[in-house]
């Protein structure tokens, strides 16, 4: 004969098991629908959030070319200090549920002796059946906990706070209990997820249990990694989070090291089970498809946009970025820029020095270049870089720059060979003075630039303006 309450738990056993399923297929039903890397991350993490309630988690990416891991994406709980307030009227505060809410009621027989509501789930915007269940057996079971004396044992408040956290993983977390004279004691607490707290931070991928993850690839489930000889504490003291709990999990697609998932401090407290373990490895593997998916489109994407020769932008570049630039960056300016004499260069050495001072004049521009600034390789020897937010007397400064460097340029990069005759003639048209559509700003600085070039090159003008005017 079955014990009794057998029925039940297998019935719990087969809705966990459906849970999982249902999460999996969901997180891989998401990382399949993007090619953005940071979309792909924060599904990762909010996936992660729905099978493993913890208080922080990371996923790190490796950076093979300097063998480190960097966090690309993380998440720390902040959790609000317990507050109470005591009022005189033991009423309820007319709290429903709703889709971001859940309210259990604790009960001693026929008396109401408290509630406890949840409002806004971690893991989404609504709260979903199984969490709505899972409240409610807990208040069933901490109906008899919530004795007079509990708000006096802040540890214990704090433990059923965590049981509470398990339940249903909320931003804020609110407890009423009725006590026999009739007063009512509210206590709240809060929990937010913390975005970002160490975004950007790169670690050596031989260093702390993520390293070690890392480097041998495989999944480690700690109950209490701040004790393991491989813990790491400097991050702990950056954070201010004591590391109990762990999974970590390596991302590994066809034999690549793509990073490590950390999932550290389960709410409750307890270690990590088995099969959280089991669920984050299973996300793990669909992230790492993922990520490697957009990777490779990302490295598609860059190339089609990159000239080869120079790692400067291309033609494609310059036709993305100066519609929209000219869209919200006004005055914006453009620079044409095509070198004299190169030709003579190329008749007396080849094409592969050619090609080398070409490289060299890309290298050039780029050290001149300002953050935001594009520069693009627009022709066989012709040149354009896109200044946002600068006015024509700024671009002619950089211009003058970029041509003095040019014309000082004695010998190309990697070559023993003379190439001091190589100068720059460049235009400048700026945008909305001179034009203000992309079509008509690179007609006026591409004019200008060709009126230099039948003055006298080695120079710069202003769409407009006779080139004489100016000395280089």
């Amino acid at each position: 004969m079955l014990p009794p309450g057998h029925g039940r738990a297998r019935r719990r056993a087969a809705r966990g098991q459906l849970r999982e399923l249902v999460a999996l297929h969901d997180g891989l039903r998401a990382l399949t629908s993007t090619l953005e890397l940071p979309a792909i991350l924060r599904t990762v993490l909010a996936r992660i959030r729905v099978v493993a309630a913890a208080e922080a988690l990371s996923l790190m990416l490796y950076d093979r070319e300097r063998d480190e891991l960097i966090f690309a994406a993380t998440e720390t709980l902040r959790e609000g200090a317990l507050t109470d307030v005591t009022t005189s009227l033991a009423t309820s505060d007319g709290a429903t549920d709703a889709p971001g809410r859940i309210v259990a009621t604790l009960r001693h027989g026929e008396r109401v002796a408290g509630q406890i509501v949840v409002e806004g789930p971690l893991d989404g915007d609504a709260f979903d059946g199984e969490a709505r269940a899972r409240l409610r057996r807990l208040a069933d079971a901490l109906a008899d906990e919530c004795t007079e004396g509990l708000p006096q044992d802040p540890e214990a408040l704090q433990r059923l706070f965590a049981r509470i956290a398990v339940a249903a993983p909320s931003h804020a977390t609110t407890l009423t209990l009725f006590d026999a004279q009739g007063r009512r004691l509210v206590f709240r607490t809060s929990h937010a997820l913390e975005p970002g707290v160490i975004d950007g931070v790169r670690l050596r991928a031989d260093r702390g249990i993520a390293g070690w993850v890392a480097q041998h690839r495989e999944p480690l489930r700690l109950a209490d990694a701040s004790a393991d000889p491989r813990h790491d504490p400097t991050l702990a003291r950056r954070t201010g989070l004591v590391p109990r709990s762990m999974l970590c999990v390596p991302l590994v697609h066809r034999e690549r090291l793509l990073g490590v998932i950390q999932v550290i401090n389960r709410l409750d407290g307890a270690a990590f089970t088995e099969d959280e373990l089991r669920l984050v490895r299973g996300l793990a593997d669909h992230a790492a498809i993922a990520i490697a998916n957009a990777q490779l489109y990302r490295e598609v994407e860059v190339a089609s946009l990159t000239d080869d020769l120079t790692g400067l932008g291309n033609t494609r570049t310059f036709h993305r970025v100066l519609p929209s630039l000219i869209a919200t960056r006004l005055p914006l300016s453009l620079l044409v820029l095509d070198l004299d004499r190169l030709k003579a260069v190329v008749d007396t050495h080849g094409h592969l020095v050619g090609s080398r001072t070409i490289a060299t004049v890309g290298r050039l521009i780029a050290e001149q270049l300002r953050p935001g600034d594009v520069a693009a390789r627009f022709g066989g020897d012709e040149f354009v870089v896109v200044l946002p937010a600068t006015d024509t007397a700024a671009a002619r400064l950089l211009a003058e720059r970029i041509r003095e460097a040019v014309a000082v340029c004695a010998r190309p990069d990697g070559y023993d060979v003379d190439i001091s005759t190589v100068t720059a003639s460049i235009g400048i048209a700026t945008a909305p003075t001179h034009a203000i559509d992309p079509d008509g700003l690179f007609r006026a600085a591409d004019g200008a630039m060709y009126a230099v070039k039948r003055v006298r090159r080695d120079g710069v003008a202003i769409a407009g303006e006779d080139p004489r005017a100016s000395t280089p």
